[in-house]
């Protein structure tokens, strides 16, 4: 069995240390990083790191910016793109323009996979565990999970098996909201299950994953304290 390592980071726009931090986001040379939040001092350094491809653009929109991959140099591309999953909703800060970053890969080994980074809309989620069902950011989140969901099943039905994250800026254990079966539908704990995706909590964060990958252990965590980033970033060690 090949064992292969995904990392999920979001950077965050208002880190001051980029250049330090690049070393820790790919400490132990994970195979596969989705990136949320490539902004503010982060470019400069992200596009060019040391044994690593990136995946996602250099310019165009901020949402099309701030969501990327770093792929392994010893695992082949054979197909990329940066596609546009919700609109922005007008004068909010927490609802721009929201995109997904995929490449199709061939990992050591042989193992074909669909590596995927997302990053969802913030604020949707009231502390009580529950959405605010009328907010537009809220419509533009199941905008985003509805576009989100034929693309993985795009790729997954043309032999691409999802292996990815990203920051879904929704929580669950969350108020009083405990279980997944309480959550809202398009919540993450439920809207990746429903379209044959495994998922992997850690606060808003997570990893996704089709079945044919079979989870290694826990989560490893990077803790935000050790980072200038406002969210820890998380590892799966995955093997076929």
């Amino acid at each position: 069995m090949t064992a292969y390592d995904v990392r999920v980071a979001n950077l965050s726009v208002r880190n001051r240390q980029p250049a330090r931090d690049v070393v820790r986001l790919v400490e132990g040379a994970p195979h596969l990083v989705a990136l949320c939040e490539v902004a503010g001092r982060w470019p400069d350094v992200v596009h060019r790191v040391d044994g690593y491809r990136y995946v996602g653009r250099h310019d165009g929109t901020h949402g099309s910016r701030e969501v990327a991959l770093l792929v392994r140099e010893d695992v082949e591309v054979v197909a990329s793109d940066v596609v546009a999953m919700s609109a922005a909703v007008p004068r909010s800060l927490m609802a721009h323009d929201r995109w997904g970053a995929w490449a199709r890969v061939v990992l050591p080994g042989g193992q074909q996979a669909l590596a995927y980074s997302t990053h969802r809309n913030a604020w949707v989620q009231r502390p009580d565990g529950g959405v605010r069902p009328v907010w537009r950011g809220t419509r533009e989140y199941r905008a985003h999970v509805r576009a989100e969901t034929a693309l993985l099943e795009h790729h997954t039905a043309a032999g691409w098996p999802v292996l990815g994250g990203g920051d879904f800026n929704y929580a669950v254990p969350c108020g009083r909201v405990r279980s997944v079966e309480d959550a809202w539908a398009f919540a993450p704990h439920r809207s990746l299950p429903d379209c044959g995706v495994r998922y992997v909590p850690h606060r808003l964060d997570g990893v996704c994953h089709d079945p044919v990958f079979e989870a290694v252990g826990d989560l490893a965590v990077i803790h935000r304290s050790t980072t200038g980033s406002d969210h820890d970033w998380i590892t799966l060690t995955v093997r076929t």
